[in-house]
């Protein structure tokens, strides 16, 4: 049975890939930092696929500690992630700093955990999130926009690093979707997001977890180093 690293599992979009690759009999090892109850479900009723770890990525981790309790993976679906509405000549160093600890440089540390145990088995998969946001500019999005670009890069330099070794680098690049940080959003602005959307509708979770599960397939192993794009025609 394969076994999933799913970080961010108790967010919108963390919980649906869980359920999804649960479904199709991965078994899978869910982080959270809080809403731990949000996954009570799947673990009631994925009793035998699924391990729940607590970790506060925000204070010091300590990252060898955190591998051992994971054990080992053949992927790792990076969803953790926080946002950030603040102007780029008024956000301060704490809250830049913060975000970038979270959407960089948490994804690119747990992924690196795993490296050199899927260089050895000659297979792994490893996925990351940006974001339309990423690649379209929003005003008030400087830090989340900046850490989510910086992935892009991550993604293509790593997944050249890692080209023959059966490990495969690819990043998911989301529009606005139904689930996730649109919650937080005035009525207002999603108005004016559904007017850019060429398809004039917000994404939906299984249009993020069917991408996951296709990267996730063995057949997949020459795709590598992408950004998939799932935004309605936004980009």
């Amino acid at each position: 049975m394969r076994r999933v690293l799913v970080s961010g599992a108790s967010g919108g979009l963390g919980i649906e890939i869980s359920r999804s690759l649960l479904n199709d009999g991965f078994f899978v090892i869910m982080l959270c930092n809080k809403n731990k109850s949000k996954l009570d479900s799947l673990t009631r009723k994925f009793s035998n696929q699924t391990k729940v770890v607590e970790v506060d990525f925000l204070n010091d981790v300590d990252y060898d500690t955190l591998k051992e309790e994971i054990g080992a993976v053949d992927s790792v679906i990076n969803c953790v992630g926080i946002s950030s509405s603040q102007i780029s000549w008024k956000i301060n160093k704490e809250q830049w700093d913060k975000v970038f600890d979270l959407n960089l440089n948490t994804p690119f540390r747990l992924a690196q955990l795993f490296i050199p145990e899927m260089r050895k088995n000659k297979f792994g998969r490893i996925v990351f999130f940006s974001s339309i946001v990423a690649q379209k500019g929003v005003v008030g999005t400087s830090a989340y926009s900046a850490s989510k670009s910086a992935l892009l890069g991550l993604t293509r330099t790593m997944a050249s690093e890692l080209a023959t070794s059966g490990v495969t680098v690819n990043c998911i690049s989301p529009g606005y979707m139904d689930k996730g940080m649109i919650s937080e959003v005035s009525d207002q602005f999603l108005t004016d997001i559904l007017e850019s959307i060429p398809a004039k509708t917000l994404g939906n979770s299984e249009n993020i977890t069917h991408s996951v599960s296709f990267l996730l397939n063995e057949k997949a192993d020459y795709i590598t180093g992408q950004v998939i794009n799932v935004n309605g025609g936004m980009s």
